[in-house]
């Protein structure tokens, strides 16, 4: 008896050891799940959802390599606005079949076809409608090597060919129907077998991402052939220009979620919560707001969105005549406003093309893009058509065109260039009346958007602030984010991934992240010195500078701390300064005295000191390029254009009164806020001093 109770106690103890082993590896399973990003992927109804880990950090890394994958890839087509237009990248096409030329490095292949195929409602099957023949030279040096020489093409179908460097364009003329499909094959002289052609999905779809997470759960360093399985497609579809503004707007928005869920130093990441705590909106998701951008002005909006897709189509078949277009043109009274840019910076041009937009909108004319400005379609995506060789072709040579023309389309083709000055900003124009031509071209650098809703004269005033219920503080910001939005592809350039700054300022990363983080809030200054100091930025970076002459600025900030201190004691909020300047030695300077420590970027942990008597000032310390004086005017526009997104993001804007720069970009912000308008050197205080955006509307030549 005794001897059994001696077994049941040993077995007893047993039985509790194993329990406790098992509940340690139990603990140590669920804290090393814990420690990674749990994103929740799709399941079905019998089975539990699941859950894949990876941190933000490589969910960006990801995007920025499927970025670079698809601007290595050799075909790019695009069916845009009923129109079909195929890009190519014949050094990477070639350098794709070098093992076939291994055995041959000397041969040159000088002749490859490529073959569109088009599927309809009618005939679901492919079919071809069109072989393009290209006729190249091609030099391999070595198995890495290569160059071409382009000959000659020629071809079943109208199409147009422009030439620039490796990458060849070709704009088929035929327009298509919305619900039409294509494919594209392409095969080389020699070969027996066409082959057809993938390209990558842009921007990149969230569905295709979960599914590659959904198979790798841990990060690797190079992306699987199973992600560009899944990125990558060989039929191509229509987009309208809204459908790819929307897209664009889309994939913006999550790779911004993504930008804060990196910002977050914790080990848990989750998808299906992303983020946790909401991010501060960028400017085009506050748009879409009502209470911000009224429904009858996102309707009157979309109105004219979808007229002028409808009339570009009308008027654009590229199978026509000139004449006959110049007839139709007539037929449906289409009537054109011409954007043309100044050759002054980006503020100038940016407040220019929306008071332009505007007159396009009230006046129901087609709105048309300047054809000379190519940096402006490579980072900004639009809602209207871009395009105006495919819309108005004729335009160049209208003159030389219209003299062969019936008198009756000569009388009604009138043309009429007009440079607005400095009186725009506050006066009154009835557009007409003063404009009556039919195409209609405007130049100048100045605003009147402010004064058109402002003005007690204005013709245009009810139907703005009554009809669709607009005001001063809202109209060019809901105009601006209307038609434009800032490219994704474009987006991960600036801001790349785990960017580290070595140099005195932050890096662009850093600056994002912060700025879309709810925990800061954000002051933005914005000091203009001068055009001079962007033109010799190398030169004076190591001349001193005379700090004290713009204490005003900082002072102000202190002030707006100060006046602020319970709303951000209540909210838990941390006053940052976000310096933007042309001259590198005033950000340098401020970096030196008041630089936002590294702590502060560890969101999660609480470090980032709360000492509203010290300014913490966020900034990089790169010079500035200025547009017009500058040989790389697509790097300029692309700095220039993120730093107004970046400053855009504060909560509040301290600007130069000179500067016309951060004044646009506070009225685009959609904040809503007073501003604070300094001049150099002058005005300490901003207690009590802010001005109401109607007021700084009218500043420096307006808004």
């Amino acid at each position: 008896m005794i001897r059994i109770k001696k077994i049941l106690y040993l077995l007893t103890k047993i039985q509790r050891i194993i329990g406790l082993f098992i509940f340690i590896l139990t603990f140590l399973f669920i804290f090393h799940n814990d420690s990674k990003v749990q994103w929740h992927g799709g399941a079905s109804s019998q089975s539990a959802p699941v859950r894949i880990k990876r941190p933000a950090t490589g969910l960006l890394s990801l995007y920025e390599e499927a970025l670079s994958h698809r601007e290595k890839s050799s075909f790019h087509p695009m069916f845009h606005n009923h129109y079909v237009s195929l890009k190519l990248n014949f050094t990477s096409m070639i350098k794709d079949y070098l093992n076939y030329l291994k055995s041959d490095s000397k041969k040159k292949i000088d002749h490859v076809k490529i073959t569109c195929l088009k599927s309809s409602k009618a005939m679901k099957d492919f079919y071809p409608i069109c072989h393009i023949y290209l006729n190249f030279r091609v030099n391999i040096f070595n198995l890495k090597e290569v160059s071409f020489t382009f000959l000659s093409h020629n071809s079943s179908c109208s199409l147009s060919l422009t030439n620039t460097s490796d990458i060849i364009s070709l704009d088929i003329h035929e327009m298509f129907l919305a619900e039409d499909k294509f494919r594209f094959t392409y095969q080389w002289r020699g070969f027996d077998r066409e082959k057809l052609f993938r390209w990558s999905q842009w921007p990149l779809k969230t569905s295709c991402l979960k599914s590659y997470l959904n198979r790798n759960q841990r990060q690797s360093s190079t992306l699987p052939s199973i992600f560009f399985q899944c990125s990558s497609v060989n039929i191509l579809t229509h987009s309208t220009s809204r459908e790819l503004f929307i897209r664009e707007q889309e994939a913006v928005s999550y790779w911004l979620d993504l930008q804060y869920g990196a910002s977050i130093n914790r080990k848990v990441f989750d998808t299906n919560n992303l983020p946790t705590k909401s991010r501060r909106l960028a400017p085009f998701e506050i748009a879409k707001n009502n209470q911000v951008c009224p429904q009858k002005f996102q309707n009157w909006i979309l109105n004219y969105q979808k007229w002028h897709e409808n009339i570009s189509l009308n008027i654009s078949n590229r199978s026509t005549t000139f004449e006959e277009q110049f007839q139709r043109i007539i037929e449906l009274d289409v009537r054109f406003l011409i954007y043309k840019k100044s050759t002054t910076g980006i503020a100038d041009r940016m407040i220019h093309f929306i008071t332009t937009y505007l007159v396009a909108l009230l006046t129901n004319r087609l709105l048309i893009f300047d054809t000379n400005w190519p940096e402006f379609i490579d980072v900004i995506q639009s809602s209207l058509n871009y395009q105006p060789h495919t819309v108005i072709p004729w335009f160049a040579q209208l003159n030389s065109i219209k003299k062969n023309l019936s008198l009756t389309i000569q009388n009604n083709l009138t043309v009429k260039a007009h440079r607005f000055l400095t009186e725009r900003y506050k006066q009154d124009y009835d557009y007409e009346k003063d404009f009556p031509e039919r195409i209609l071209i405007f130049k100048g650098h100045t605003g009147g958007v402010i004064h058109t809703i402002a003005s007690n004269s204005s013709i245009y005033r009810k139907f703005l602030t009554i009809d669709l219920e607009m005001n001063t503080e809202n109209i060019f910001g809901c105009l601006y984010n209307s038609i434009f939005t800032y490219r994704l592809s474009q987006s991960i350039k600036r801001f790349p991934s785990n960017s580290l700054n070595k140099q005195l300022g932050h890096s662009s990363q850093q600056i994002l992240q912060a700025l879309l983080s709810p925990r800061f809030f954000p002051i933005g200054i914005q000091i203009r010195v001068g055009d001079k100091t962007m033109i010799h930025a190398n030169s004076i970076s190591h001349e001193k500078i005379n700090f004290e002459k713009f204490n005003n600025f900082f002072t102000c900030s202190q002030d707006l701390i100060y006046m602020n201190e319970n709303l951000f004691r209540r909210t838990n909020q941390i006053p940052i300064i976000f310096l933007l300047s042309d001259d590198i030695r005033i950000r340098q300077t401020a970096l030196k005295r008041w630089k936002l420590p590294f702590e502060c970027f560890r969101l999660s942990k609480n470090k980032c000191p709360s000492n509203n008597d010290h300014l913490q000032i966020l900034a990089n310390s790169n010079p500035v390029l200025h547009i017009s004086h500058t040989n790389n005017s697509m790097l300029a526009f692309q700095l220039g254009i993120f730093d107004s997104f970046l400053f855009s993001l504060c909560e509040q804007h301290i600007i130069t009164t000179k500067s016309r720069f951060g004044r646009f970009t506070a009225f685009a912000s959609l904040k809503q806020r007073n501003i604070y308008s300094l001049n150099i050197g002058k005005q300490s205080s901003c207690h009590n001093q802010s001005s109401p955006l109607a007021t700084v509307g009218y500043l420096r030549l307006g808004i």
